[in-house]
């Protein structure tokens, strides 16, 4: 893929040139090209290293849906039968549904499959649909940046005071949290790459 962008953006700049000399100036580069090629690349990296982190996650974030279900069924069962709940059955199911929403997110925004009102963006065509669908990744970029700084600032901080959830388990809350930064670093990569192609329509 990488070779055809470079072909594909090397005969562009041929074409330039031939329209240079048709006209009878002189051959100069477009100041853009070599800009552009680099940016291109670059994002195309960062879409590999997003689609990467993505199938990671979703793996794992569907291990545990699965777990989450085994853990609801036996709650459910042993509650109900035999009146003997599992005591750290909440905890953790809320656990696996915090972690389950941060490593799904990015691939969720990927696939465009988030639920969203589209009343403006339905209706606008041309330049002001494009205004409106960069105002909103402008809106992304903000509050996935605001998740990662803050994120990794909360749970370094719950770390280093030893703070842990009062429950049976006693799990720690840097353990619980981290995954609010974690999975919103492809997010944040991925509104890029979506931005950069965009931009380039």
């Amino acid at each position: 893929m990488y070779r055809s962008l470079e072909i594909g953006a090397y005969l562009e700049f041929v074409i330039c040139d031939l329209k240079f000399v048709k006209q009878g100036g002189c051959l100069i580069h477009p100041p853009w090209f070599r800009w552009e090629l680099g940016m291109d690349c670059f994002f195309e990296y960062i879409e590999k290293i997003v689609s990467v982190l993505c199938k990671i996650f979703v793996f794992f974030a569907s291990l545990m849906m699965a777990a989450l279900v085994v853990i609801v069924c036996i709650d459910l069962g042993l509650r109900y039968f035999l009146n003997a709940p599992l005591l750290w059955g909440t905890e953790v199911t809320e656990i696996l549904l915090l972690y389950i929403t941060f490593l799904g997110t990015a691939w969720v925004f990927k696939e465009d499959g988030h639920v969203v009102v589209d009343v403006l963006i339905g209706k606008a065509t041309g330049k002001r649909k494009k205004i409106l669908m960069t105002f909103s990744y402008v809106l992304i970029t903000i509050v996935s940046v605001v998740l990662i700084y803050y994120g990794f600032y909360a749970t370094y901080d719950h770390y280093k005071r030893g703070v842990f959830n009062p429950t049976i388990l006693e799990t720690p809350i840097a353990l619980i949290i981290m995954i609010i930064p974690i999975g919103s670093i492809p997010l944040f990569l991925e509104v890029l790459v979506k931005g950069w192609k965009l931009l380039k329509q």
